[in-house]
């Protein structure tokens, strides 16, 4: 009696251990005839060309032992398919939609937690681990995430549902994180955002607190005709007088100081002043960001997205000012009315259900550095973000980048963005602490 003649249809556009089970299972009942998909047709029904074509496909499962004969099929299989190869039965996983007679069908239950989709994810995330090779002890993007790749594509701010979708979650996700009512995106860098929230809603007396680099340059997004005083960081218990607004960085970067928010926010209500806060450095790793007035931010340092996107975040009683200005205006940004930041805003998306985890590995870092080098670190005021050490870091190889502070410091800022990509903290087998 002759054996039968099983046919198993497949792309096999990335063979896995999936089409190596159900040909087994079907050898055991016949001569097994793999119906393999041409290129036109997984371009056609797929929408791309596969990795491997159709010839290489062919070589590759013909070579297995399970398999009798390889043969070019549609995406869909009929008995007119089935007649033409003498094919006695079918076998297909439990996703059939071939339109057969049923007692030639036979269905299978699909490997669990594997495809040709997840294997293409599982790739990326390897290509995305490679690319990661640098350790880069600098402030951000220290990674490429494969969560900042995996919805990155064809997107747009206006008639795309998708997109809309995508950016109302990420913009409600900032405004959980930030305590703001309102958040306005735009294209650019931290520093548009700071200067156009300021230029925004900015006026009248204001009052500076200096603590580094990041916090003086405030007074360069100013507009010009706020007045202006300047007070250090540790003078704010003897001032008295009342501004309209008080400015300050929550995390310095350039010295790696934290100010205390919370006293912050109790001095610019005895001075009756609102309280802008550049968090370019906190958002996303600090809390009581809800008790600034108005902030500013990026999508890449402490929300761990792509460069590109920034952020304006305020509170409901806030009054714009009225300008003629046009890019430089918020409401231009708001109403869509220039290219939006598409690409990070979808990059955000994907980090967004996984941010806690790469937050707690700042904070493993973070706590790295403080255990092991307490003698070297300043007490308090510590952000997540950084570390000032009294000390120098030597990069023990060249794929190791350290970070260049905007201040003059006889000691070194390292910052703990490098390693969130994976839960291992190899630290210090890369850099070396001269004290």
């Amino acid at each position: 009696m002759s054996k039968k003649r099983v046919m198993v249809d497949m792309s096999a556009t990335i063979i896995h251990h999936g089409h190596v089970r159900i040909l087994k299972q079907a050898s055991d009942i016949g001569d097994v005839v793999v119906g393999l998909t041409s290129d036109e047709e997984i371009l056609n029904k797929k929408g791309y060309k596969p990795e491997l074509s159709f010839e290489e496909r062919k070589e590759i499962l013909e070579s297995f032992k399970y398999v009798y004969e390889v043969v070019e099929t549609p995406w869909l299989i009929d008995d007119e398919i089935l007649n033409k190869h003498k094919i006695d039965i079918l076998m297909h996983g439990d996703d059939n939609t071939n339109n057969i007679s049923k007692d030639r069908l036979e269905v299978l239950p699909r490997t669990k937690d594997i495809s040709s989709s997840k294997m293409r994810l599982r790739a990326q995330k390897s290509i995305t681990q490679i690319k990661n090779q640098k350790l880069m002890l600098t402030p951000g993007p220290a990674v490429v995430l494969h969560e900042n790749l995996e919805n990155l594509k064809p997107l747009f701010g206006r008639g795309d549902d998708e997109y809309t979708e995508m950016s109302k979650k990420v913009v409600d996700w900032i405004k959980a994180l930030s305590g703001q009512d309102e958040v306005i995106m735009a294209q650019g860098s931290a520093t548009f955002a700071l200067e156009l929230g300021l230029h925004t809603f900015v006026s009248g007396k204001v009052l500076l607190i200096s603590t580094g680099y990041y916090s003086d340059r405030l007074e360069k997004l100013l507009p010009r005709n706020c007045k202006l005083s300047i007070c250090k960081y540790d003078e704010l218990d003897d001032l008295n007088e009342s501004y309209d607004w008080v400015l300050c960085a929550y995390t310095e970067t350039s010295v790696a100081f934290k100010v205390n928010l919370k006293k912050i926010r109790e001095i610019s209500n005895k001075l009756n002043a609102k309280l802008f806060v550049d968090a370019t450095g906190s958002i996303g790793l600090e809390d009581n960001h809800d008790l600034a007035d108005l902030t500013a931010f990026s999508s890449c340092k402490g929300l761990f997205g792509l460069t590109g996107a920034c952020f304006v975040a305020f509170k409901n009683n806030l009054s714009p000012k009225q300008t003629n200005n046009f890019y430089f205006n918020l409401d231009t940004h708001k109403n869509k009315m220039v290219t939006g930041p598409y690409h990070p805003i979808a990059s955000l998306y994907g980090v967004m259900e996984n941010h806690n985890i790469f937050r707690q590995r700042v904070i493993n870092s973070k706590n790295y550095i403080l255990d092991n080098y307490k003698e070297l670190v300043r007490q308090g005021n510590q952000p997540l973000l950084c570390t000032y050490l009294e000390a120098e870091i030597v990069p023990k190889d060249d794929n190791v980048i350290m970070y260049s502070p905007r201040s003059e410091l006889s000691g070194s800022v390292i910052c703990h963005f490098g390693e969130i990509h994976h839960d291992q903290i190899n630290l210090g087998n890369k850099i070396e602490v001269v004290c």
